[in-house]
């Protein structure tokens, strides 16, 4: 009977680690860019006193993160207390950070937006060589901004700040231009409805090529099919965006 007992014991157990190791294996990784004018009137919809950090150049996009995802689910996520954030590791890239990984929110002095990313998402995509530290996973992600970058890839189909467009005409230019699917993802405005383009999302593999991103959530958007999109142009004064 005890024998038994233990067998079964050392069953659960296994099964209880192997649902723990396999929660933190990936599929792809989600790198995702977000539009500055979205994420600002976001803020300042929860407060008019909140202020902005935007970037420089009015017309670019920034980083929000690069995520280790499984198929058909967010996560794994926060996979190696072992790994604290440290923020003198970016020192060399602090500077490319201010302006391209900007923590729109809480400013560009700060770490917030890094350590939460690190936590919640480099401690897992850090399985991977090319990504195990710090320094390797903010600038991977800096690269692929400067490769990937939104502004260029939308403005090659004359999508551009200021005018409304459908999200299906959202998802092809960029299916044109890069030759994979992505993720086109909104934020509406709670009073009149509308939709503002927030982030957009493309997909790697485990070897950091592109791949189409069919097979993560939201996709291929959370826009709605019968309404267009607002791309702004300058940070809204209505202050009512919403998650969708």
């Amino acid at each position: 009977m005890f024998s038994r007992h233990l067998n079964i014991l050392l069953f659960f157990l296994g099964a209880l680690y192997g649902a723990s190791a396999r929660s933190k294996d990936f599929d792809l990784l989600i790198f995702t860019q977000r539009w500055p004018n979205t994420i600002c009137t976001m803020w300042k919809e929860e407060s008019p006193s909140h202020s902005c950090a935007l970037p420089s150049d009015k017309s670019e996009w920034t980083i929000h993160g690069l995520w280790p995802t499984q198929f058909h689910r967010m996560g794994p996520m926060f996979c190696d207390p072992s790994r604290p954030f440290d923020p003198s590791a970016l020192i060399p890239l602090e500077d490319q950070l201010k302006e391209k990984w900007i923590d729109i929110e809480y400013g560009r002095e700060s770490y917030g937006l890094w350590q939460h990313e690190w936590n919640k998402h480099g401690t897992c995509a850090a399985q991977l060589p090319e990504l195990n530290t710090e320094e390797k996973y903010f600038g991977e992600g800096l690269a692929l901004l400067s490769q990937y970058d939104m502004k260029n890839v939308l403005a090659s189909s004359n999508i551009l700040p200021g005018s409304n467009y459908a999200a299906s005409d959202l998802f092809n230019a960029v299916l044109q231009v890069l030759g994979a699917h992505p993720v086109i993802v909104c934020r509406k405005d709670r009073e009149t409805g509308d939709s503002y383009l927030f982030e957009i999302r493309i997909c790697f593999d485990k070897s950091l090529e592109l791949i189409d991103c069919d097979q993560v959530t939201e996709y291929p958007t959370n826009c709605g099919d019968s309404e267009d999109v607002i791309y702004p142009a300058d940070v809204s004064s209505d202050y009512n965006a919403i998650s969708v």
